[in-house]
């Protein structure tokens, strides 16, 4: 390399959902991923003239980041402690950052010794968190404008208190300022967006793959805003690596399983700072065990939190409530489904309850314990009960019933539950009602009976619906709830309710009533 010469790198991680150290949660065992997995990779490749940055969704996910929240006033956060070892330049909050509510992030935030890069949330009309964006003047070498935007989609999914006071506007528009602004008053020789969110739109047709709600807006930033050389995304959850037109685009894996290296080789023309050549790859794990270092660190929460879990609170008197098939889960409507509407019910006294499994969840064993149900109610969310009448129930169960898919004489999921990110928590099912889908009807008539308490619902019933905070804010793009006037609100989060009712009731038995039925009238047959 020649004197001239610049290499200026990325590290970039998002979306590690609490997944710190390399366990197992569900079962207390070694895992292969998690940010002690990756981080001596990450290490060795922070050399000089190199920022880690973090894409956000780093509070909430795993029961180490649960159990610090309950007990935030006794450790410090084991993020803000992870981060900080690692060296992290940025941070750019997430959606599920919040989850916690504005205090933790805060706390978080003021514990960490990276910058926060926060373009598009205010309170007040002044930023809330963190900068708009920052500026690096490298010695002898080029300046490097990197600017923070988070989806503005949040308010859709929130609870109201964890977001008060906060004004979300557009995360295209304010991205679009931001970038004008750098490049009329700073011209830097390489603009970066971190943006929190992910992509609409296929990036080699640009055709449309999911609805284009302003959840994510990936796609339109690379075609709409010049000047972005570097795009960073997250939210989605997908492994993307690749160069669309002249930008570079990345979006790491979630869970710690691999984080995104951008590398960009300058050559100074001049007075100006040329990028000659610039590759962008995704790198998985390369420690074969996890950073002793970080998992010491960590050792104390850790202990306490696996003491924690391991508490005995109930029995079940039915031996099926674990889940070994989650397709199965769904199909057939688990007990463990059935459980998570008990309780809601018992809670809110509501007519009608729905729920969702997470992508993947355990659901319990004969000795229950709080890993068992923090594994199998995985999201911190809390209950809302509407009211909806007999016309929107059905649009909802219609938006339900295309979880499922015909395929070589099967009923299976829908691949758009899976791609391009897993989302088989947008599967309601329901208790209170009976109704059957069948999956050889067309999207939108499959729902082709519905009862209540044995009478057909029709379009003017009106009814008391429970679900979670998320759901009934129209989240999952449910837009059928959205308006529907709110009866009750929980501010208790769901999986805390159901500790309390284990521990009440200590042996629990669970309803199967066999309400939902899922055919293809083609054949008859359930798959």
């Amino acid at each position: 390399m020649v004197d001239n010469d610049f290499r200026f790198r990325i590290l970039v991680t998002a979306d590690l959902h609490g997944q710190l150290l390399a366990v197992d949660y569900a079962t207390g065992k070694p895992s292969d991923h998690g940010l002690a997995v990756i981080s001596k990779k990450i290490q060795d490749l922070k050399e000089k003239n190199t920022i880690l940055i973090d894409l956000g969704d780093v509070l909430q996910g795993s029961p180490l980041m649960s159990f610090h929240e309950r007990h935030r006033n006794l450790h410090p956060n084991p993020a803000a402690i992870a981060m900080n070892y690692l060296g992290y330049d940025y941070f750019v909050p997430g959606n599920h950052d919040f989850n916690y509510g504005q205090d933790y992030l805060s706390d978080f935030i003021s514990q960490l010794h990276a910058k926060t890069l926060c373009g598009n949330i205010y309170r007040n009309n002044k930023l809330a968190f963190g900068i708009p964006y920052d500026l690096i003047q490298y010695p002898e070498g080029p300046k490097i404008a990197i600017v923070g935007i988070t989806t503005h989609y949040i308010p859709m999914w929130e609870q109201k208190d964890h977001i008060l006071d906060l004004d979300f506007p557009d995360a295209f528009g304010k991205a679009q300022s931001y970038v004008n602004e750098i490049k009329e008053r700073h011209r830097p020789d390489l603009i970066v967006m971190a943006y929190h969110g992910g992509f609409e739109r296929d990036l080699d047709t640009f055709e449309p793959y999911v609805e284009d709600t302003g959840e994510n807006q990936g796609s339109r930033m690379l075609k709409e805003i010049k000047g972005i050389d570097v795009l960073l995304t997250s939210h989605q959850h997908r492994q993307i690596a690749k160069k669309v037109e002249a930008t570079l685009v990345i979006q790491p894996e979630h869970s710690g399983k691999g984080f995104g290296l951008v590398e960009c080789y300058f050559e100074k023309k001049e007075d100006n700072w040329i990028v000659k050549n610039a590759s962008v790859e995704f790198i998985t794990k390369g420690a074969e065990e996890p950073d002793p270092t970080l998992t010491k660190m960590l050792s104390i929460i850790e202990d306490a939190t696996q003491a924690y879990l391991d508490e005995p609170i109930g029995v079940s008197k039915d031996d099926d409530l674990v889940i070994t098939d989650q397709f199965q889960a769904r199909l057939h409507k688990h007990k463990i489904v059935s459980l998570i509407n008990q309780v809601q019910l018992e809670k809110t006294k509501a007519m009608i309850s729905a729920a969702s499994l997470g992508n993947s969840v355990t659901g319990f064993k004969k000795l229950i314990t709080i890993r068992d149900v923090l594994s199998t109610y995985v999201y911190p969310n809390t209950i809302v009960v509407v009211e909806i009448d007999g016309k929107r129930l059905k649009m909802a169960l219609e938006k339900n019933a295309e979880y499922f898919d015909w395929k070589d004489g099967k009923i299976v999921s829908n691949p758009k539950f899976s791609y391009p990110k897993k989302e088989h928590y947008n599967y309601d099912m329901f208790d209170g009602i009976e109704y059957t889908i069948d999956v050889a009807k067309p999207s939108g008539e499959r729902i082709v009976s519905l009862t209540y308490q044995g009478h057909k619902i029709a379009d003017r019933d009106r009814f008391t619906l429970a679900l979670n905070n998320y759901r009934a804010s129209g989240g999952g793009e449910f837009t059928m709830y959205r308006g529907l006037k709110v009866v009750k609100e929980l501010d208790t989060d769901i999986a805390e309710l159901m500790t309390e009712y284990i521990i009440k009731n200590k042996v629990i038995e669970v309803d199967d009533p066999k309400n939902v039925s899922v055919i293809a009238s083609n054949n008859l047959k359930t798959g």
